[in-house]
C-alpha cells in the first residue's frame, strides 16, 4: 500500500459531506503515486479531471440515510475513487455552486427517492434529474446587502417575489442561489466535526440558508407552500 509521503490522499464517497469535503467517516486510506497513474494516459481522458474544480457526490447512500443526495466541492489536483461521482466545470452547463444548491435541496432529494430502489446513486438516474430552465430576467442584484446582513427571511421573500411571473429559475434568482451556496461552503468549510453524528446536518448557521434555498426552488419547480410541506413529511417518513 503506497504510503502518505508518496502522493495526496485519494477521496472517496465517505469524504463527501453537505458542501464540504471531511475526513472519511470510515475505511482505510489510500495514497496516490501521481507520476505512475497518469503514465500513458490521454490528457483528454478522465485522469486528468483533477485540473478542474468539480461538484462530487457521493454514488453509495443506503435508503433509509439521512440524504440520498449529497454533494460538496471538489478542488484542483484531487483525485477520486469511483465512488465519488463528479461533475467537472468543462462539462457543468450551470455554474458549479448552482448545481451544487440544487443537488442539495430537498426537492431533488425527494425526487430521487421515488425512483431509487437500491443504494446506488446512478448515472442514469442522476442524468433523469429535473432541473428548472433558467430564463433571462430584468431583476437586479437588490438581494445582494440582504446576504451580507444575513436576513434569510427577508431574502427569501424578494427571491420568491422575482419567481411569480413565470416558471423555471429566473438568472437574477440564480445567481442568489449560487452566492448562498457559497456562503454555506464557506460555513460548513470551516466547521469542525466532532461526532460522527454531525455530518448529517448542518452547522446551525447553514440551516435558514438551505431553508431559503429550499423554498425559493419549490416555487421554481412549480410547487406550491402546501405541496412543499407534504414533500417535507414524505422525507421524514421515507427516513
Amino acid at each position: 500500500m503506497p504510503r502518505p509521503d508518496s502522493g495526496p490522499l485519494v477521496l472517496r464517497g465517505a469524504c463527501i459531506s453537505l458542501y464540504a469535503l471531511r475526513e472519511a467517516s470510515q475505511g482505510e486510506n489510500l495514497y496516490l503515486d501521481v507520476k505512475k497513474f497518469l503514465n500513458g494516459k490521454n490528457e483528454e481522458s478522465k485522469a486528468y479531471h483533477h485540473r478542474y474544480d468539480r461538484v462530487g457526490f457521493q454514488r453509495k447512500a443506503p435508503q433509509n440515510n439521512f440524504r440520498r443526495l449529497i454533494a460538496a466541492p471538489i478542488p484542483k489536483k484531487e483525485f477520486c475513487f469511483e465512488s465519488i461521482k463528479y461533475i467537472p466545470a468543462p462539462d457543468g452547463k450551470f455554474d458549479l455552486d448552482l448545481i451544487m444548491a440544487l443537488l442539495n435541496s430537498q426537492v431533488l432529494d425527494w425526487y430521487f427517492r421515488l425512483s431509487s430502489t437500491n443504494a446506488q446513486v446512478n448515472e442514469y438516474q442522476f442524468n433523469l434529474l429535473p432541473v428548472p430552465i433558467i430564463h433571462p430576467t430584468n431583476g437586479s442584484g437588490d438581494w445582494l446587502h440582504l446576504v451580507e446582513r444575513g436576513q434569510w427571511s427577508e431574502l427569501t421573500e424578494t427571491l420568491l417575489n422575482q419567481c411569480m411571473d413565470s416558471s423555471g429559475l429566473p438568472h437574477s434568482v440564480a445567481n442568489a442561489l449560487s452566492q448562498l451556496s457559497r456562503v454555506i461552503q464557506e460555513i460548513e468549510s470551516s466547521r469542525k466535526i466532532n461526532r460522527r453524528t454531525e455530518r448529517s446536518g448542518l452547522h446551525a448557521d447553514s440551516q435558514p440558508i438551505q431553508q431559503a434555498i429550499d423554498t425559493v426552488l419549490y416555487r421554481c419547480y412549480g410547487l406550491s407552500a402546501d405541496e412543499a410541506c407534504y414533500i417535507g413529511r414524505r422525507l421524514e417518513e421515507m427516513l
